[in-house]
């Protein structure tokens, strides 16, 4: 290879590298908390070498992710239209910047719905899920436990569907990425927390926990990470009992933080990705006992 690629390379890794550490340290104030306080009043007794395997694997799955999408941004980037609505917070109102946020969430979960639940339904992308789901329990450093790839299969799926519609979030929302990044370590976060009603209106740690659970009649429940109105709509609701904060995981036999998990093609039990495994339902996810 050319000197020249090498440097930019080299390059590329180190800006990845250096915003994931700084990525890293910016929800720091939140992650640490969270995490004294899971070790010290959790839902579930803490699995204490997952969350230091999550936290030490949190800036490489960033910087793997950075890299792998670099030159799918460049090249589609600036083909897409921006902005459609066009929406802007600049110099406007507390109350218009609330109703962008929300409206923007809404629509994000919406795509993240369809696209979440069609990892728990095909096995190709079920592969690549199947880390998340493999935390033995749930904490809050589980929000950044996912195959680096995801992020290339979320771009397609998520990322310009957003971009068309609000143009680039970091311009027209720019703190977003940090409020999506906390809610996702409050909705995996290991403690009691029960929000009553407002099960209804947001989703919560003990909602979240439910999508998680091993337990069978919590299969393919739940999806939504903003806004439980997606779930009641397409049918897949379940409302935590009082007091129920199930175990959660994987059932098939293979390894919860194997690294074969990362690699491009992760390497995981065929049985996990059977669709012959199946029994009475289109689920990877049911399949593989989860």
């Amino acid at each position: 290879m050319p000197q020249d690629n090498w440097s930019f390379l080299t390059q590329l890794l180190l800006q990845q590298w250096t915003g994931a550490l700084y990525a890293v340290k910016l929800v720091s104030f939140a992650l640490v908390p969270a995490i004294i306080i899971e070790l010290l009043v959790p839902a579930r007794r803490l699995h204490v070498p997952t969350v230091l395997m999550n936290l030490a694997y949190a800036p490489v799955y960033m910087t793997l992710a950075g890299i792998a999408l670099y030159p799918i941004d460049r090249f589609l980037s600036p083909l897409l239209t921006r902005n459609l609505l066009g929406w802007t917070v600049t110099n406007q109102p507390w109350w218009i910047i609330g109703v962008v946020t929300l409206v923007y969430l809404a629509v994000f979960d919406f795509f993240y719905y369809w696209f979440h639940r069609a990892q728990h339904r095909w096995p190709f992308l079920w592969r690549y899920h199947r880390f998340h789901h493999a935390d033995p329990n749930i904490s809050a450093s589980s929000t950044i436990r996912h195959h680096w790839l995801e992020e290339v299969l979320r771009y397609f799926v998520l990322g310009i569907p957003v971009i068309v519609l609000f143009g680039q979030p970091d311009r027209t929302l720019p703190w977003l990425g940090m409020l999506i990044g906390i809610y996702g370590m409050f909705i995996h976060w290991n403690v009691k927390l029960p929000l009553g009603p407002l099960s209804l209106v947001i989703v919560g740690p003990q909602y979240h926990r439910i999508h998680h659970s091993l337990k069978k009649e919590h299969f393919d429940k739940n999806f939504a990470v903003f806004f439980p109105f997606w779930d009641r709509l397409f049918g897949t609701t379940c409302l935590p009992h009082k007091g129920e904060y199930a175990e959660t995981g994987v059932q098939d036999g293979g390894s919860a933080n194997g690294l074969g998990q990362l690699l491009p093609y992760p390497l995981i039990s065929t049985a996990t990705v059977s669709g012959d495994m199946v029994v009475g339902s289109n689920s990877a996810a049911h399949g593989n006992q989860r």
